[in-house]
């Protein structure tokens, strides 16, 4: 009882909304309003532009370090004069794209003594040391691998992101695809049984009228009554089939949920069906090639970053600058300048490197691997589009096959109408050959359905059926502005 009032509303329902004016939307305009207003759709969006940040991240490394100190501290030495020391320092460092490092230091010290051994001991003294220091790498760090593999990486992770984002478009597009053209399955399967109960009624009034002149008989007129009756049946609940459908595609577009939608089947039969051609935009665009390629980044990266960190430190530090000493004495000022500088050659060896080895076999594995995927995907593709282009082909054959059909059954039932007319066939015989032919009518179309699957199955592998679509773009403002406690900041 509590389905058969679920049922009876939703028909209710449909048949309230059979006075409004159905939209009729293609699949592209379908499409196009499921991304404007589905949510997951912004948030892989901003996973890319997040994704895109980390470059400055990494190119924030070669920028200037600037480091200062200051300090005061009092000592006592072995003769008991205290001696109070006043120290600034300044650094700035900088990594340069080679792996070396270079520096400029300045530092100011004052000495201040209770006691002094002697008249030509300064006291107070001040100090002051300038000095510009480069550190290269010769073997561990040259070239900077830190920072070219942090680039590489970022690329990556881009890449990565953007694989995200196209994997969700085509998943979404998919999705509907399958929603669209089962709501236009439905909508034929509606259409023809229209067409059939059209015909039934005619053939209806027309045993009617030759019942009440005594030509036909009682079980003539049951029997067409009870045809219309499943029909009409069948397509109450083909109705509400659809409903649900229509439902499901204004909850992606974020449509009310009762607004009528009549899909347009109509489409483009001029996509190229040169496989070399399809094979190469789908290589382009296919999202797992994407992420194939970047895990393969990421694999090179690793290989690079592990045979560095096996290697030797091996560095040349050098230094050179200027210090400045002043001071007062019993027996005049002190003022010397005295140039400064040094050469240093470095060396560290790590003598267990085993670690550095399992890290360098593991990124080989992790190559193989992405490899090997790559492999699969790439055949897959290939399987995938040759397969769509003989369905295509075989689909337009059949086609052609069930114009014919519909064409044939039609001229057989008009035939036969014109020998009932005569009396030389029965009510059974004409009402098979009805429903043949609205077998014949809705098979036809629904090939024809088939067919328009098809074509966008291979165009939404090739990446084609974004051509027309506006993707949505979101910026850091937006994100921001979206959330109201940040906004109130």
């Amino acid at each position: 009882m509590k389905y058969w009032l679920i049922k009876s509303t939703l028909v209710g329902l449909i048949f309230f909304q059979s006075n409004v004016i159905a939209e009729h939307l293609s699949l592209l305009q379908v499409l196009q309003r499921v991304v404007d207003h589905y949510p997951s759709i912004k948030s892989a969006s901003y996973q890319v532009e997040k994704a895109s940040l980390e470059n400055i991240k990494v190119e924030s490394q070669l920028s200037w370090l600037l480091s200062s100190n200051a300090g005061y501290s009092r000592d006592t030495s072995l003769f008991g004069t205290a001696t109070d020391q006043y120290k600034v320092g300044a650094e700035v460092n900088r990594s340069l794209e080679n792996g070396g490092v270079l520096g400029f230091n300045a530092n100011i010290s004052r000495e201040d003594a209770t006691d002094t051994f002697g008249p030509t001991v300064p006291n107070p003294t001040t100090s002051t040391r300038v000095d510009i220091n480069y550190r290269h790498k010769f073997e561990k760090g040259a070239g900077n691998r830190l920072y070219t593999e942090g680039l590489e990486s970022a690329e990556a992770g881009k890449l990565l992101a953007l694989s995200d984002e196209l994997s969700l478009y085509d998943q979404l597009a998919s999705q509907v695809i399958e929603l669209y053209l089962g709501a236009a399955i439905t909508q034929a399967r509606i259409n023809s049984l229209d067409k059939t109960i059209e015909r039934g009624r005619r053939l209806k009034k027309y045993i009617e009228d030759e019942y009440k002149l005594g030509l036909s008989e009682e079980k003539d007129v049951l029997q067409v009554n009870a045809r219309l009756s499943i029909n009409e049946a069948d397509k109450q609940s083909l109705q509400v089939a659809m409903l649900k459908q229509v439902i499901s595609l204004n909850r992606l577009m974020g449509r009310p949920w009762k607004k009528v939608l009549l899909p347009d089947t109509s489409i483009n039969r001029s996509l190229s069906k040169i496989y070399l051609e399809l094979y190469q935009q789908s290589q382009s665009h296919s999202p797992a090639l994407k992420r194939i390629d970047a895990q393969l980044q990421l694999a090179d990266s690793a290989i690079r970053s592990s045979r560095d960190k096996r290697k030797d430190d091996l560095d040349l530090v050098l230094f050179v600058g200027n210090e400045f000493n002043q001071g007062d004495t019993s027996s005049g000022d002190l003022d010397e300048s005295e140039l400064i500088g040094g050469v240093s050659l470095e060396f560290n060896r790590g003598l267990d490197k085993s670690g550095f080895d399992a890290d360098l076999r593991q990124a080989h594995y992790d190559k193989g691997i992405a490899l090997e995927d790559k492999k699969q995907i790439l055949e897959n593709l290939q399987y995938d589009i040759s397969s769509l282009l003989a369905e295509i082909q075989s689909s337009e054959v059949a086609l052609i096959a069930f114009r014919n059909s519909v064409q044939a059954e039609d001229k057989k039932l008009k035939e036969a109408l014109n020998r009932y007319k005569d009396g030389r066939i029965e009510t059974d015989r004409i009402i098979d050959f009805e429903s043949q032919l609205s077998t014949a009518e809705l098979s036809y179309d629904l090939q024809a359905i088939e067919l328009i699957r098809r074509y966008h199955q291979l165009n939404l592998i090739r990446g084609g059926l974004w051509k027309d679509i506006i993707l949505p773009q979101f910026t850091f403002d937006e994100a921001t502005l979206s959330n109201p406690k940040e906004r109130s900041h």
